[in-house]
């Protein structure tokens, strides 16, 4: 028994990220081939011709499953870098060594998202409680909306700073005096081998990120990781200043 349960929940993790990666892609899929087809709608002549090419269109950006389910870790890893590389072009993502002014607009582009992601997590918990006698339903939905919360979170996430809070540990969090409002912490990570010790925002996407991906690991129920990523939003520095 001790030797099946770690490979009953790798086996959950992978059916996890198959599931997000297929939802995702298959949204993208047919948002892109709605705006394809919108774009092309003033030069058809028929139903007939707008319904032949709709059919080309959806079979253009159909989603390759198979490549999703021989490696679903590897096609979440393409898709981040993707949405990285998105993210950079509209100026959501910024590199470490950027200028100040850079840095201090991206933490602000970080906070609202955060602050959007916890708004969406508690519009979810709320349409939710009319499941609660239904708790198949409210699992599913809860899971549902999870995801959706995370998919903002890696938009807004570099994807280096993501696996150095996934993989290090927290040595210790500093905190750097503001001309207005509470301090700004950073934490400094020992980020593994090769990587040394990095600092790193404490209130960021990053750390949220890899705190679900943690949780999601190790078998914790969707329900209880959205109370966590909800009480972890709460905050902008551990335990005793509120921004949101």
């Amino acid at each position: 028994m001790g030797l099946d349960r770690p490979l009953a929940r790798e086996q959950l993790e992978l059916e996890l990220v198959r599931e997000v990666v297929l939802t995702r892609r298959r949204l993208d899929s047919l948002v892109l081939a709605a705006l394809t087809l919108g774009a092309e709608l003033i030069d058809h002549v028929s139903e007939g011709a707008t319904a032949i090419r709709a059919a080309q269109i959806l079979e253009w950006y159909a989603v390759d499953e198979g490549e999703v389910a021989r490696d679903p870790r590897g096609a979440l890893r393409s898709d981040m870098a993707r949405d990285h590389a998105r993210a950079c072009r509209i100026g959501l993502n910024t590199e470490m060594g950027a200028p100040a002014a850079d840095r201090d607009g991206r933490r602000q582009r970080q906070k609202a998202l955060l602050g959007e992601v916890r708004a969406d997590l508690l519009a979810l918990v709320s349409k939710c409680r009319k499941f609660r006698f239904d708790r198949v339903t409210f699992a599913d939905e809860i899971a549902k909306g999870l995801c959706a919360a995370t998919d903002k979170l890696v938009v807004g996430a570099d994807m280096d700073t993501y696996y150095a809070w996934q993989r290090g540990m927290v040595l210790k969090l500093n905190e750097v005096a503001m001309p207005f409002g509470p301090p700004r912490v950073t934490a400094t990570v020992d980020a593994g081998p090769g990587r040394g010790q990095l600092t790193l925002e404490w209130d960021s996407c990053e750390r949220r990120l890899a705190l679900v991906a943690r949780m999601a690991r190790a078998g914790v129920a969707p329900e209880v990781i959205c109370e966590r990523l909800l009480a972890d939003l709460s905050v902008s520095s551990p335990l005793r200043y509120s921004q949101r």
